[in-house]
């Protein structure tokens, strides 16, 4: 299995941290973590999203895994932090996938990202 664990300094210094799977040059989907997961929360056969052409990044939010807490933050804000990692990877338009507690971050990006999102998936999102 190969993966790319990296960290990247935001503008406000905080630090987050990310993954990518699969097919680097595929489509970019970015994957929001359930409540009490983290980046590492995926299907361990990386073979699933390389054979689709899917570039998976996933990401900890503030305060998980490796990423710097950022006290007092809102929901909406989440979209400061995608949007330094995507410009950080290159990356314009891209999905958004998210699981449980990550649904609401997903439809926080879709609200706030309308432009460079082209579709967002939800599995079990919390209300």
């Amino acid at each position: 299995m190969s993966f790319t664990m990296r960290t990247m300094e935001l503008p406000d210094g905080r630090t987050l941290a990310y993954e990518s799977y699969g097919d680097q040059a595929g489509k970019p989907v970015l994957f929001q973590h359930g409540t009490g997961d983290s980046r590492l929360a995926r299907h361990p056969d990386e073979s699933i999203v390389t054979d689709l052409g899917i570039r998976l990044v996933t990401i900890d939010r503030p305060g998980v895994g490796g990423s710097t807490p950022k006290p007092k933050r809102t929901l909406l804000e989440w979209f400061n932090d995608v949007s330094a990692l995507a410009d950080e990877l290159g990356i314009d338009k891209f999905d958004v996938a998210g699981w449980s507690g990550g649904g609401p971050h997903a439809l926080a990006l879709a609200y706030t990202m309308s432009d460079r999102i082209d579709r967002v998936v939800l599995a079990s999102a919390l209300g």
